[in-house]
């Protein structure tokens, strides 16, 4: 079997650390979620995200749903169980006031990233200072 390649270097800023570091998820899951992050402007087949390790291919149902239950990926077609979709994409929730939140999130240095987090550039903790 072919394995996948990671490619961390598409990866927004920071994004692969938080990965990383989120106790949250299993590691077959970050390696997974590591992999989509890495070509996010596409979706994945079942088959392809097997092949990212044998951790996740072993346990790929498992992989599947702890990301989707999370609310990193999304099931395509969109309301089928992970057990059963062909494939997955990263999931891309629209938020109706994109607008006024972007011209606020500018002044503040707000950064939304993918499953409801949010990264504040110079927030308490990211100079290493607490």
């Amino acid at each position: 079997m072919r394995r996948a390649t990671l490619h961390l270097d598409r990866i927004e800023p920071g994004l692969a650390e938080l990965v990383l570091a989120d106790p949250d998820l299993s590691l077959p899951a970050k390696l997974t979620l590591l992999y989509v992050l890495g070509h996010a402007e596409q979706p994945h087949h079942r088959h392809e995200l097997a092949a990212v390790d044998t951790l996740v291919g072993d346990h790929l149902d498992e992989v599947l749903h702890e990301l989707v239950g999370r609310h990193w990926l999304a099931t395509v077609p969109p309301d089928a169980p992970p057990c059963r979709a062909a494939r997955f994409q990263l999931r891309q929730d629209h938020d109706p006031d994109e607008d006024d939140a972007a011209q606020v999130d500018g002044a503040l240095r707000l950064t939304h990233l993918a499953a409801g987090l949010t990264w504040a550039v110079g927030g308490v903790g990211s100079d290493g200072r607490g």
